[in-house]
């Protein structure tokens, strides 16, 4: 008769036993196929199937083995119907467990992304939105702490760069920055993480120091992952109704124009239902959990995207950038295309309304900080040029229409930079709140000096 015939063979022990073993660092379990079940020598096998893992501890290993049968002083054991009997009630066990916990998520009750896994910080105040894909929930509440920005979670850079980030963030009824919930508004702000400022005190944001400045009420109407796609539809669900005299409309230039080829795809592809079940499914997210954990991941030297900052005032400090700059590709070429229409059809929808649009572009951390910068030999920030984005924008909202705005914050920031002003977190791409309060402090100055009679 065929049999089964299991052997654990424990690495770098002499004298183990199977359940509770805590020692070793490799364990390989063997199955044998005979032909007969009385032989005991493993020469008679006919095939085996190796399984191996590296692990320190064992101990989850060790029991399952004597649960079927396994002899606890002699790691060899036949799998008779019993044992076979036990391993299927387990594994239907495990399974129905599964599918219990899984049953919210399959009917849209939960989404785990927003209670484990990597994407719990980002997406723990998120819900599914059809036009914006996502959008913080009313009133949500999210604090915590990190230990170094995105260039950390990118790279491998020293303890000593990382910046230690703190916030207790809560929303308006809309799920937006905003302290209060607003029924009206002289100025709003639309953009993406560097209006919201997740990780800046809400009394340093943009939106509060110019309320502050301008002694009127500014609405904070920021998304992180946003783009002009989105917030052109933030602008007529949530900016437009609240009646402003004034749109500040901010595009970063790291990324807001991939978020124009992302939004595009997303809306052409959108996902099938088994799709997102998976998105927001347990298994993948404590999947991830635990890879994150316990899997090591290769990450770039920090040191090929980092330079130094040498100020007039002489402090160095070591910079990480986390957008490369180079020219422009066909695909930014049709982002920038699709952008100024949104721009055009955004002053029509503002001018209606009376209300002035205002063009505010940001540049990255590297046009910022490039004059001042000393490249280790192996930065690969060496060979990254400037494109001409800010004076391609510039041109194509004059075209569009003279009533527009146009702010490039780029003058601003670099002369703060100049002085050795941090207007960006060292490890991170977004604003420190210096770099708050000189947006702020720029557009303010814009406002009143544009302003009409």
């Amino acid at each position: 008769m065929m049999a089964l015939r299991c052997q654990f063979v424990w690495g770098e022990m002499s004298d183990a036993r199977v359940a509770g073993s805590n020692g070793g660092s490799n364990a390989w379990l063997v199955i044998f196929t005979e032909r007969r079940a009385q032989s005991k020598k493993l020469s008679s096998s006919r095939g085996a199937i190796v399984l191996g893992f590296a692990a320190s501890k064992v101990r989850v290993f060790g029991e399952l083995a004597l649960a079927l049968g396994c002899s606890e002083e002699w790691p060899i054991f036949s799998l008779d119907s019993k044992s076979i009997r036990r391993l299927s009630l387990v594994v239907v066990s495990v399974a129905f467990v599964v599918c219990l916990i899984e049953l919210p998520a399959l009917t849209q009750l939960i989404d785990y992304r927003t209670i484990i896994g990597p994407e719990h910080a980002w997406w723990a105040p998120n819900v599914t939105d059809p036009e914006l894909l996502h959008v913080h929930r009313p009133r949500a509440h999210q604090s915590g702490s990190a230990q170094g920005g995105d260039a950390a979670a990118a790279y491998e850079i020293p303890v000593s760069d990382r910046t230690l980030f703190r916030w207790d963030v809560t929303y308006d009824h809309n799920g937006f920055r905003n302290d209060v919930d607003l029924s009206r508004a002289d100025t709003i702000v639309v953009g993406d993480s560097f209006v919201e400022g997740l990780t800046v005190p809400t009394a340093e944001l943009t939106t509060s120091r110019l309320a502050h400045l301008r002694s009127e009420v500014v609405a904070n109407l920021g998304q992180s992952a946003y783009g002009p796609l989105e917030e052109f539809v933030v602008l007529k669900r949530y900016g437009l109704p609240l009646r402003p005299r004034t749109v500040v409309w901010m595009f970063f230039e790291g990324n807001d124009l991939g978020d124009v080829l992302a939004y595009r795809h997303a809306m052409r592809n959108p996902r099938s239902f088994w799709r997102s079940f998976w998105a927001r499914s347990f298994t993948r997210n404590a999947l991830k959990e635990v890879k994150r954990h316990f899997v090591v991941s290769s990450k770039l030297s920090g040191v090929k995207r980092s330079a130094v900052f040498e100020p007039s005032s002489g402090k160095k400090v070591t910079l990480y950038f986390i957008y490369p700059s180079g020219p422009l590709s066909s695909d930014d070429l049709s982002a920038f295309d699709e952008t100024t229409r949104i721009i055009a059809a955004a002053h029509s929808l503002c001018a209606a309304q009376g209300a002035r649009l205002i063009f505010v572009f940001v540049p990255t951390k590297f046009r910022v900080f490039r004059p001042f910068c000393r490249f280790p030999q192996e930065s690969e920030c060496r060979n990254w040029v400037l494109n001409d984005l800010p004076e391609r924008f510039q041109r194509a909202v004059e075209s569009i229409s003279p009533d527009i705005g146009y702010l490039d914050l780029t003058p601003k920031l670099t002369d703060a930079a100049a002085t050795g002003v941090l207007p960006y977190y060292p490890d991170d791409a977004h604003w420190s709140p210096d770099g708050h309060r000189i947006a702020a402090e720029a557009i303010n100055e814009y406002l009143l000096a544009t302003q009409k009679p």
